[in-house]
C-alpha cells in the first residue's frame, strides 16, 4: 500500500481479521428470520433481521448453517418438540461471526439455537394478546352471537388443496345432507400470513353465509402462530356470524381458540360439530312432522267418537221425546174412554129427555179431545226435526275441523311421504341401497320408483370444492 490506496483483498482481510479479533469466539444473537432457503445438499441460509417498533427493519445479518450442523440443531428443536424455523419467527441462536472474502460479506456461522427463547416470545405475545382482547370486551364478542338453526351455506377459511379441506369437504359429503360451502383460499403459517387469513375470513363473512368455519392441520408451535396473532383474534371478534375453529391437533390451543364461537381439536371434529348441527335441526323437524301426523289421527279418532256420541244422544233423545208424547196421548185417551160411559150411566134416566142436549154435549167434548189429540199430534213432528237439525249441523261442523286435518290436505300442498317396500319411512340417503324399490305417496296416489346406483365420475380430475 505505498500511495495509501487499499487492494480489495488486503480491505476485506483486514475487516476479516479486526472482526476476528473482535469476535473471537461464538456469540448469542437474536432476530426474525426472513428469507430461509434449503439447499439440496442441507445447507440453509436465511437473514437475520432486527425491526423497530413500527415495524420497519433496521438491521439485518446473513446467517448459514451448514449441513454438518444442522443435524445438531434440529435435535435441539426436536428435544423443544413444537419449533420450527420458517420466516417470521423468532430466534435466540450462537455462531462464529466471520467475514466471507470472496463475496466481501458479513454472516454468522449457526451453531446453536435456544428454542426457550422462541416459546417465551410466542407465550409472552400470546398473553398480551389475550390480555388486550379482554380489556377491549372482545373476547366473548363472537360466542355471543346466536347459531344458525339449520346450517346450510359454510365459509372454509383454510389453505387451498390442503389435507385440511380434505378433511372437512369429506365430513360433509359423507353425512348425506345438502351444502353450499364457499371455500376462501388463505396463507395459514409464514410471514404475512395473519393478513391473508384475515382478509379471507372477511371474504367468507361476506359472501352470506351462515357460519365460517377456520381449519388448519397439526405442526409445530411456530407453525400456529399465525392463529395466536391480534390482527386474526381481532377479526373474529369483529365478524357478524359465529366462527368455528379447528385448529392444529388436539393438545394445540391458539387465541383463535379462544375468540372464535366454539373452538374443536381438529378439522374433522370441526366439520363433523357443523353436520351434528343440521343433523340435529333435521332431526327436531321430523319429530315435529310425526308429531304433527300422530296428533292429527288422535284428533280425528276422538272427533269420531264424539260424533258418534252425540248422534246416538241425539237419536235416543228423539225416542225418548216421541214416547213421552205418546203415552200422553194415550192417557188422554184413557180418560176420555173412562170417562165418557160414567156420563152415559148419569144420564141415562134422562137420555130421552135430554137426548139432544147429551148428544151435543158429547160431540162437543169429542171435539175439544180431538183438538187437543190433535195439537199433540202436531207437536211431536217439529220438535223432533229440530232436534234432528242441531245434531246434523254439529255433525257437519266436526267434519269440518276433521277436514282440516285430514294428511290428505297436506299431500296436495306438494307434501309426499317416501316409504321403502317394508313400509318404513326414508329419512336420509344412507337408508336406501341401489335396487330397492321405494313407494312416494302423494296427492291423488302412489308412485313407485327403484334406487339405481350413482354413475361412475368420468375422470379422476378431483372436483371443485366449489
Amino acid at each position: 500500500m505505498p500511495d495509501g490506496t487499499w487492494s480489495v483483498a488486503e480491505l476485506v482481510d483486514g475487516v476479516r481479521a479486526a472482526v476476528a479479533a473482535r469476535f473471537a469466539e461464538p456469540v448469542w444473537v437474536h432476530g426474525e428470520i426472513a428469507g430461509l432457503k434449503r439447499a439440496r445438499n442441507g445447507h440453509v441460509w436465511f437473514d437475520l433481521l432486527e425491526r423497530d417498533d413500527a415495524g420497519a427493519v433496521v438491521a439485518t445479518l446473513p446467517v448459514v448453517l451448514w449441513s454438518s450442523i444442522r443435524v445438531g440443531v434440529n435435535a435441539q428443536l426436536k428435544r423443544a418438540g413444537s419449533i420450527r424455523m420458517d420466516d417470521g419467527v423468532r430466534i435466540r441462536i450462537a455462531g462464529p461471526v466471520e467475514v466471507f472474502v470472496t463475496r466481501g460479506r458479513l454472516q454468522l456461522q449457526m451453531q446453536a439455537i435456544d428454542p426457550t427463547f422462541t416459546l417465551g416470545l410466542l407465550a409472552s405475545e400470546r398473553d398480551r394478546v389475550l390480555r388486550t382482547l379482554e380489556s377491549d370486551g372482545l373476547l366473548g364478542r363472537n360466542r355471543s352471537l346466536a347459531l344458525p338453526a339449520v346450517p346450510h351455506r359454510v365459509g372454509l377459511v383454510t389453505a387451498a388443496h390442503s389435507a385440511a379441506e380434505a378433511d372437512v369437504l369429506r365430513v360433509l359429503r359423507d353425512s348425506g345432507l345438502a351444502w353450499e360451502v364457499v371455500v376462501v383460499d388463505a396463507r395459514v403459517q409464514g410471514a404475512g400470513s395473519e393478513r391473508a387469513v384475515a382478509a379471507a375470513l372477511l371474504a367468507a363473512a361476506g359472501a352470506g353465509v351462515d357460519l365460517v368455519a377456520l381449519v388448519r392441520g397439526g405442526g409445530a408451535r411456530t407453525d400456529l402462530a399465525t392463529f395466536d396473532h391480534e390482527l386474526v383474534a381481532r377479526t373474529i371478534a369483529g365478524l357478524e356470524v359465529p366462527v368455528l375453529t379447528g385448529i392444529g391437533h388436539e393438545i394445540d390451543s391458539t387465541v383463535a381458540d379462544v375468540v372464535a364461537h366454539d373452538a374443536h381439536t381438529t378439522p374433522t371434529a370441526c366439520a363433523r360439530a357443523v353436520v351434528e348441527m343440521a343433523r340435529s335441526a333435521t332431526d327436531r323437524a321430523e319429530r315435529a312432522w310425526l308429531a304433527v301426523e300422530e296428533r292429527a289421527r288422535r284428533t280425528v279418532a276422538d272427533e269420531a267418537v264424539r260424533l258418534a256420541g252425540r248422534a246416538e244422544r241425539g237419536v235416543r233423545a228423539v225416542r225418548a221425546r216421541t214416547a213421552l208424547e205418546a203415552q200422553r196421548t194415550d192417557a188422554a185417551a184413557e180418560r176420555l174412554c173412562r170417562g165418557a160411559p160414567s156420563v152415559l150411566a148419569r144420564q141415562g134416566a134422562s137420555v130421552e129427555r135430554a137426548a139432544g142436549r147429551a148428544e151435543g154435549a158429547v160431540r162437543a167434548h169429542l171435539r175439544v179431545h180431538d183438538a187437543s189429540l190433535s195439537m199433540l199430534a202436531g207437536r211431536v213432528p217439529p220438535s223432533a226435526g229440530r232436534a234432528l237439525r242441531r245434531a246434523s249441523a254439529a255433525v257437519d261442523r266436526h267434519e269440518a275441523h276433521v277436514g282440516v286435518l285430514d294428511p290428505e290436505r297436506a299431500l296436495a300442498r306438494g307434501w309426499s311421504i317416501t316409504r321403502s317396500a317394508a313400509g318404513t319411512v326414508v329419512r336420509r340417503r344412507g337408508d336406501v341401497e341401489p335396487g330397492d324399490l321405494l313407494l312416494t305417496t302423494v296427492a291423488g296416489g302412489t308412485i313407485t320408483s327403484t334406487v339405481v346406483p350413482e354413475p361412475e365420475p368420468e375422470s379422476e380430475e378431483r372436483p371443485d370444492a366449489r
